[in-house]
């Protein structure tokens, strides 16, 4: 009898969970900045660079935001202890509410090819936007 009481506990968590976190989801996909990393990135091994790809969406009646972009690389990876670098949109994004893909050149000492983490930030006015995901860098040059 317990075991059926507890199954019936747990189904009916089950069920409610999904159900709970839906309005979540549709209010992330609503928000009107929002940042997207891309899992590949290009890394260039002349200039110890890695090329982030982004899609970033943002509002502000045709202004302007900034992202920037933060890599950090550890073992086995690469030989240091950790590597670091960013690097800012060069020239913006356009705030129209469209989405639109933006490359962001990332420099850092000892980078690799191979698994980094990636953190974006869209700052548009006072607002800002995150994503963050482990990203794999593959050699182009």
């Amino acid at each position: 009898m317990k075991r059926v009481r507890m199954l019936a506990v747990l189904g009916g968590i089950a069920v409610a969970l999904p159900v709970g976190l839906l309005p979540a989801v549709a209010l992330a996909d609503d928000a009107p900045n929002q940042v997207t990393i891309q899992p590949e990135a290009e890394y260039i091994r002349a200039g110890s660079v890695i090329n982030v790809g982004l899609n970033v969406r943002c509002t502000g009646g045709g202004g302007s935001g900034e992202v920037v972009v933060n890599v950090t690389q550890s073992p086995p990876e690469t030989p240091a202890p950790v590597t670091a670098g960013s690097g800012p949109s060069p020239f913006g994004v356009g705030c129209d509410g469209q989405t639109h893909p933006v490359a962001v050149t990332v420099t850092g000492t000892g980078f690799n090819a191979g698994d980094a983490f990636a953190m974006a930030d869209l700052m548009v006015g006072t607002q800002t936007a995150t994503d963050q995901r482990t990203i794999d860098p593959v050699v182009v040059h």
